[in-house]
């Protein structure tokens, strides 16, 4: 089921798909695809970022640590990073105390560069020592793509697919609205943070390994 989930995914990244509602906000454009299946909702963002370039946009998505321009009750903990093999691995928590949610997870994140254009692909690792005050997600996936456009602008493509959640009273709707609408000013703020460059960084600046011995030992207990 998983893989049918990301196969799914990544075609509807690659193409238009069918979609259920749009919004457009301060040159954020959301779209609300058609279900992949029940529990669970797809939610794309696309914007054009002026004057910079894809290294500028990568090199923020690369710093999980200083995800300051991500909205919402999400926090998130760079664990491992392998230059060599292009990806990285980190821990996130989300805490929705009105809701009483409280889900973690650990996702390894592949970067490939083709064409002047770099996509990401998200794998999650269900197998491993977590925080016991939060409850392991089922299922993640998020995926950039991020390609140049003309000579000095971005092209950015998000989507994310979400897990509806099971409750007496289903409230799913408010749920992936109050989603929707921060990650389309989490979308907006990279936007801002990466726009505008007069001389744009042309190289990926991955982040320092120090995890790296912790992350081991958490795998190895």
């Amino acid at each position: 089921m998983q893989r049918l989930l990301i196969t799914s995914f990544l075609i509807l990244l690659s193409i238009n798909a069918f979609s259920q509602k749009t919004w457009e906000h301060k040159g954020i454009t959301m779209t609300q695809l058609d279900t992949l299946g029940d529990g669970y909702e797809a939610l794309r963002g696309s914007f054009i970022i002026k004057n910079s370039s894809i290294y500028e946009v990568m090199n923020l998505i690369l710093d999980v640590d200083g995800y300051d321009w991500v909205e919402g009750e999400s926090k998130s903990k760079m664990l491992l990073v392998d230059k060599q093999d292009s990806s990285f691995t980190f821990d996130f928590f989300v805490d929705i105390p009105w809701l009483f949610v409280k889900k973690t997870g650990r996702v390894k994140v592949d970067v490939r560069y083709e064409n002047e254009t770099f996509y990401t692909r998200s794998t999650q690792i269900k197998e491993y020592n977590r925080n016991e005050d939060y409850d392991l997600v089922n299922f993640y996936s998020a995926q950039w793509k991020l390609q140049k456009h003309g000579a000095n602008d971005v092209k950015v493509n998000y989507l994310g697919v979400y897990q509806d959640q099971k409750m007496v009273i289903n409230l799913n709707s408010i749920i992936i609205s109050r989603i929707r609408k921060r990650l389309s000013g989490t979308l907006y703020n990279l936007k801002v943070r990466a726009s505008e460059k007069v001389n744009p960084v042309q190289s990926l600046a991955w982040p320092m390994e120090k995890a790296n011995t912790k992350f081991k030992s958490d795998r190895n207990q």
